[in-house]
């Protein structure tokens, strides 16, 4: 019986370390990607400009309105005055016949820009990052594991939830003002 409770007593403190790196993985790909958005947004990357879509269609009919979530496609005509792209495309849903402010890429990929946008990636961006210091505060309660259990779980379920309800409704309020 000493050998079984030795070992998932050793199991437990793997826990923290499993869920710290966890949230490290993820809070980085979604901030990568998020800070990827943002730079198209702010138009540091690709080409600004507007696009005027001829058609849209609704990729994900069970998804609320909010965030990517159609197959939009029409002409891009660059703010520089340089050559439109008939071919351009954004995975918004977006009006059609409606010069929408985008920056796209070379392959014709292009993302919301403007205050809209650059709301949306932000909050997207902030929600990634509330993972970092949650890893950290999941990280300081499994070093104290030897405390009270019933206090920890209490203030780490808090704090978790407390962060990540804050920046859930940080992306609520950006997709609401990117529509």
């Amino acid at each position: 019986m000493t050998g079984t409770a030795g070992r998932l007593r050793a199991a437990a403190a793997l826990l923290p370390l499993a869920a710290v790196l966890a949230l490290l993985a993820v809070g980085g790909r979604g901030a990568a990607h998020a800070g990827q958005g943002l730079a198209y947004a702010t138009g540091l990357t690709g080409t600004r400009g507007v696009l005027v879509a001829e058609r849209c269609l609704r990729v994900n009919a069970d998804r609320p309105a909010l965030g990517p979530t159609g197959d939009c496609r029409g002409t891009f005509v660059p703010d520089d005055g340089g050559p439109a792209n008939e071919h351009a495309r954004t995975d918004w849903r977006i009006d059609t016949h409606r010069p929408v402010p985008v920056s796209c890429a070379a392959d014709g990929a292009c993302r919301l820009a403007g205050t809209g946008g650059v709301l949306y990636w932000l909050s997207l961006l902030l929600l990634a990052l509330a993972a970092f210091p949650v890893a950290g505060f999941v990280a300081v309660q499994g070093l104290l594991r030897h405390r009270d259990r019933s206090q920890r779980r209490r203030v780490a379920l808090g704090v978790a939830t407390a962060a990540l309800l804050a920046c859930a409704l940080a992306t609520f309020a950006g997709a609401l003002a990117a529509r």
